[in-house]
């Protein structure tokens, strides 16, 4: 069985974040999705101190009706940083028998050499590089595997500045998002 996994803060979960997962899974056959929100992020503030339950609420949100996608609270429920080998050992240690696919968009390659423990959690999974519009990649280390599929130029900093603004960003991600930011007051 082949899963993949898309880990992230999600501040907010966007239509890129949609269209990366649905692209890989489709391109590597993938079972399914694991959509994973970090409670506490290790390489970065949670921008507007949005906190992690309505993070998770989004990508939930977001992915309802697609049987392909499955959010998993593993990083919510745990203590501490969210920290990528952790979440890694776990899953191996609770589902026998699944090749982990590790999503991730071109934009986090720079910060990929600093994460706790980055060789083992190589071993426990193959990282699927997605290239972003915004971030091009320019070359790529063999132990990483490029994959190309369609993607939008969307990102969380740029919806949260456009809220910020006063800007539409209903074109940047689904519509139940779009009204749990209005109903809480999100990124004001």
């Amino acid at each position: 069985m082949k899963v993949g996994i898309l880990g992230g803060t999600f501040n907010p979960v966007h239509r890129g974040h949609l269209l990366m997962a649905e692209g890989v899974c489709r391109a590597l056959g993938l079972e399914r999705v694991l959509w994973i929100p970090a409670k506490l992020p290790p390489h970065k503030l949670v921008e507007g101190n949005i906190p992690a339950e309505d993070r998770c609420r989004m990508v939930e949100l977001a992915i309802g009706g697609m049987p392909q996608f499955q959010l998993s609270r593993i990083e919510l429920d745990r203590a501490g940083p969210s920290y990528t080998v952790e979440t890694l050992r776990q899953l191996r240690r609770e589902q026998h028998g699944v090749a982990w696919h590790w999503l991730i968009g071109s934009d986090m390659l720079p910060e990929l050499p600093s994460w706790r423990q980055i060789d083992e959690a190589l071993t426990l999974a193959t990282f699927v590089v997605v290239p972003r519009p915004s971030a091009p990649i320019v070359s790529l280390p063999a132990w990483l595997t490029r994959l190309d599929v369609p993607t939008v130029d969307a990102s969380s900093s740029d919806i949260r500045q456009r809220i910020r603004a006063g800007q539409p960003i209903e074109h940047l991600v689904p519509e139940a998002v779009h009204r749990y930011i209005l109903e809480h007051r999100l990124y004001r």
